[in-house]
């Protein structure tokens, strides 16, 4: 069958059935010979079909039947893994053996995982490594399926299951959905299908959605595995989350299809720019017109604007995801508009979504034009969603796809589905059915003269390279709330990133002025301002850390004092910085290595240790060195060039 005869004909087997998890299950693994996952194993790839995925589920079930068999059956047993064959196979078992499946973010960490699994009496954890939990743990990682057998007589199947909320709030909430919450999600794919064809675009005769969004997270469970498993197409598992695991198996696999919080879209942007930056003017010129020339020929004729895209930026495309790639969403977060901006540019069509932990995925964007998605709207509600936004400007949600109880520290609430939900995210929307999200209800700041300020909206102006994280919130002053910009900067920030720092932040708050933005406090912090793993900033956390002293902020002035205005200063610092990297490599006191001594022909290095010298300072500086038009070889030389590189 066609791919369009395939959706045809398993939404009408969902229409048709009981709209459980156990329908979903059994449409899902429909064509058994179907390749349901793929995984690099060593130099091979190693392959399991649908067929296979279905028989490991009910080895599995036979498995935790034994295991779980002194645990009430209805009740919650937890599930903490990232992304394996071993999840699916673990969460369908469950499920399969009559228990509801608490799907733990693993990104929460101990503490609040610990709330989560007493909240709902967890006494059990299937996982594939230990936590720090007080629970008893049962290990499938490697799990042997030739060990045991299927018995049907033991399946009686549960349709509930349970996720939580990211940690970006200290009251983490805990929501439960059903089978006909599922199948309502599962349904609103049929529309997204006939409004945008570029989702079904095959690479090499294959769709590959790449795994990387956690099954744990409402975008990874819907709009990454149960929208494409259930028209049996194809998962890309990764061995680990390193960024050349990531690159090197999108190419190797051929990935198509990637979805993913904007962290990773922000990652790759920079990572273009940062390389686009260090080249000498007319290539940059050359760079930043092809992107807008790109996006205004694709807006224009979608086809051929795609191909010449390829084309044109074909050096770059090789460098980032290769050639595969046909359909991306980003959604979890705002995503800057530059970003999707530079990704649709280059040609790797990205669009902007929507969703919620308590509501699923409502809405993304699905214009074929790059000059609709580059506004960065979350597009039009799907087919059974309803939008309102209320006369405060907040969004609100109508779904059956909608959870059907949300569990909290206070209280056990069942939602009404044919209710409007309260989002708490201002919205706005145009004439043309198009909503787009401008901050969260939580966040507002009540200046002292009475004002609102929507903190997102001024995030959103700002940019920075020579950092990572920042934050804008309200900071408690007194009883009046001041409108601060929190910077977090590394502990062992060089010379050359603070001048940087300065001068970007400079411009950051001259382009703010201009467009009537005021802050009232500029701090920073060598402390971590979110965890590592965090999809953005909780402006709520970081206010509590602040509170009680695990971040520590220092006024902007002392870092500004630390900025060397007369050049010969900066000169000397920097030079002093080399000369020591030099002494390291070449195992020599700095008092033998003048400015001018050549590397190699005065100094003795092999080029074994230059190629280590380059490595070292780029580590130290963040900045490539020894391209084609410029190559050093003395401290005075590489003096001037990474001054050069900062102007």
């Amino acid at each position: 069958m066609t791919l369009n005869q395939i959706v045809k004909y398993r939404l009408d087997l969902l229409k048709k059935s009981n709209n459980t998890l156990k329908d979903v299950f059994e449409i899902i693994h429909k064509d058994e010979n179907d390749i349901f996952c793929e995984i690099t194993d060593g130099y091979k790839i190693k392959y399991t079909t649908y067929g296979q995925c279905q028989n490991y589920s009910k080895i599995m079930a036979s498995f935790l039947n034994e295991r779980l068999s002194c645990v009430p059956k209805h009740s919650f047993v937890g599930l903490m893994m990232e992304n394996s064959l071993e999840f699916v196979t673990t969460l369908f078992a469950l499920l399969m053996i009559g228990y509801k499946p608490l799907l733990l973010n693993i990104r929460l960490g101990s503490n609040l995982n610990q709330e989560i699994i007493e909240r709902l009496n967890v006494k059990h954890i299937i996982c594939d490594k230990d936590y720090q939990l007080n629970a008893k743990f049962i290990n499938v990682a490697n799990f042997d399926y030739s060990l045991y057998k299927v018995d049907e007589s033991i399946i009686i199947w549960e349709d509930e299951l349970a996720i939580t909320t990211s940690a970006t709030s200290l009251n983490v909430k805990i929501c439960v959905y059903d089978g006909s919450s599922i199948c309502e999600q599962i349904k609103n794919t049929n529309k997204i299908l006939k409004d945008n064809k570029m989702i079904k675009q095959q690479y090499d005769k294959a769709i590959k959605q790449l795994a990387f969004l956690p099954f744990y997270h409402i975008f990874g469970l819907m709009a990454t595995y149960f929208w494409f498993a259930f028209f049996g197409r194809r998962f890309v598992f990764l061995k680990d989350l390193s960024s050349d695991t990531i690159l090197r198996t999108i190419k190797k696999h051929k990935v198509t299809h990637i979805f993913a919080v904007p962290m990773l879209w922000h990652q790759v942007y920079k990572a273009i720019i940062k390389e686009v930056e260090e080249q000498d003017e007319k290539t940059k010129n050359k760079f930043y017109k092809g992107i807008k020339l790109s996006n205004k020929l694709q807006s224009i004729f979608p086809n051929l604007g795609l191909k010449i895209a390829s084309s044109l930026f074909k050096e770059v495309r090789t460098k980032v995801f290769g050639e595969s790639i046909k359909f991306m969403i980003s959604g979890g977060s705002y995503i800057y508009k530059e970003a999707i901006e530079v990704m649709n540019g280059i040609g790797y069509p990205l669009f902007n979504g929507y969703g919620m932990s308590e509501i699923g995925i409502t809405s993304v964007e699905l214009s074929k034009y790059p000059n609709k998605r580059n506004l960065v709207s979350i597009g039009k509600p799907f087919e059974k969603v309803e939008y309102l936004i209320n006369e405060e400007g907040v969004l609100l949600v109508k779904s059956l796809g909608i959870c059907k109880r949300i569990i909290t520290k206070d209280q056990d609430l069942l939602i009404d589905r044919n209710n409007y939900f309260n989002t708490n995210d201002y919205a706005t929307s145009e004439k043309d059915g198009r909503y787009y999200i401008v901050g969260r209800l939580d966040d507002v700041v009540l200046t002292p003269n009475g004002e609102k300020i929507n903190p997102d909206m001024i995030e959103k102006i700002l940019s920075f390279s020579s950092i990572e994280r920042y934050s804008i919130l309200g900071l408690s002053k007194n009883i009046e709330k001041q409108l601060a910009l929190v910077l977090e900067v590394n502990s062992n920030i060089n010379q050359l990133k603070i001048n940087k720092l300065i001068s970007e932040l400079e411009e950051n708050l001259h382009k703010l002025e201009s467009l009537n933005y005021h802050l009232d406090q500029v701090y920073y912090t060598y402390d971590k301002i979110a965890s590592i793993t965090a999809i953005k900033v909780s402006r709520k956390i970081l206010n509590t850390w602040i509170e009680n002293g695990k971040v520590k902020l220092e006024h902007i002035s002392s870092l500004k004092e630390k900025k060397i205005i007369d050049l010969s200063d900066l000169e000397l610092k920097i030079s002093s910085d080399i000369k020591k990297i030099f002494g390291d490599v070449l195992n020599k006191a700095i008092d033998e290595i003048d400015l001018n001594s050549h590397f190699i022909f005065d100094l003795g290095g092999t080029s074994l240790e230059y190629l280590t010298l380059l490595v070292k300072l780029k580590e130290r500086f963040e900045v490539e060195f020894n391209k084609e038009d410029k190559t050093c070889y003395t401290v005075i030389e590489f003096t001037t060039y990474l001054i050069e590189q900062v102007k």
